[in-house]
């Protein structure tokens, strides 16, 4: 099933890779991190290319919410804690340039970016939010406290990031990626030294950059044991209020939403892969108290989150 995003523009082609080639770097992985990664690269004029084992932007890329923003739930407090005022500062300033590179790159690309004030929101803990607050302030950010929301459900209140952004994530990096050496349906097998090994070919190079969801050398950190899959669901509504915004709910086990076109993006659900979610109350709201809209609902395909 394809999601909203795969539905509603068209994906371009890319060859498979057919016999040995060299190369200065390696990308391997064709999500948002692997084509922003090649796409800085060539403009900096360094010799790269990027392989991807099935399409472009067909994973998690392909699946998510879409938010741009330097809010990532209440983790300001919790890094100023563990690392200091210096780094949680520094923290700040490299998301708010990679913000403002969003929007650089967005001017020139339609794909349907808007200003948005995004929202992370408490059910029960009003003073997690005040905590958020006050580590954002020693930080240097003044957020917005906001009370009242205009969702379905109560809640203690949201730490508001003014002005920051949603877009449509394949029509963006379909054109980023349009003039990219990229290889597609040409699968990593195996890793030897400087060498990526594939049933089309071998690729030498200089440096390698793993853009994968998951990494999977496992020679050096045993990742496949520390590691595990987790999945949660959006559904896409139409006939449903515009909540002029972007929310997310500061539980991890909570609701997200945001409006794209004529329709609400309802996110959530999430869980271990293999593993049922919690019934009953899920980060204070009740179950059952979200209720889809009449209309057809388009569900978006659950992916690893």
């Amino acid at each position: 099933m394809e999601s909203i995003w795969q539905n509603s523009t068209k994906a371009p082609s890319f060859p498979k890779l057919q016999g040995n080639a060299k190369t200065d770097v390696l990308i391997i992985g064709g999500g948002i991190v692997g084509i922003l990664t090649a796409y800085f690269l060539k403009q900096s004029g360094v010799d790269c290319m990027l392989v991807e084992k099935r399409r472009i932007c067909s994973g998690t890329t392909g699946y998510t919410t879409a938010k741009i923003t330097f809010q990532h739930g209440l983790n300001y407090q919790k890094l100023l804690k563990s690392e200091g005022l210096e780094t949680a500062q520094k923290f700040l300033h490299a998301n708010r340039l990679a913000f403002a590179k969003y929007a650089e790159l967005c001017r020139e690309i339609h794909c349907d970016y808007q200003r948005k004030p995004n929202y992370v929101y408490s059910v029960q803990d009003r003073n997690a939010l005040e905590q958020e607050l006050s580590a954002l302030a020693r930080i240097g950010y003044e957020p917005v406290f906001c009370e009242h929301l205009p969702l379905p459900f109560p809640t203690a209140g949201a730490v508001m990031f003014p002005d920051q952004a949603q877009f449509h994530p394949l029509k963006f990096l379909y054109a980023i990626a349009t003039h990219l050496p990229i290889y597609e349906n040409t699968f990593v097998r195996e890793m030897r030294e400087n060498q990526a090994i594939t049933d089309g070919g071998n690729i030498t190079a200089k440096a390698v950059i793993v853009a994968t969801h998951f990494p999977f050398l496992n020679k050096h950190g045993s990742y496949f044991l520390k590691l595990y899959q987790h999945r949660s669901y959006v559904l896409a509504l139409d006939h449903a209020q515009n909540v002029q915004g972007m929310y997310v709910d500061a539980c991890k086990t909570g609701l997200s939403f945001r409006n794209y076109g004529e329709y609400l993006l309802l996110g959530g659900g999430g869980h271990r892969t293999g593993k049922r979610a919690a019934a009953g109350r899920s980060c204070g709201v009740p179950h059952g108290s979200i209720i889809p809209p009449p209309g057809n609902g388009v569900i978006g395909q659950p992916r690893t989150a």
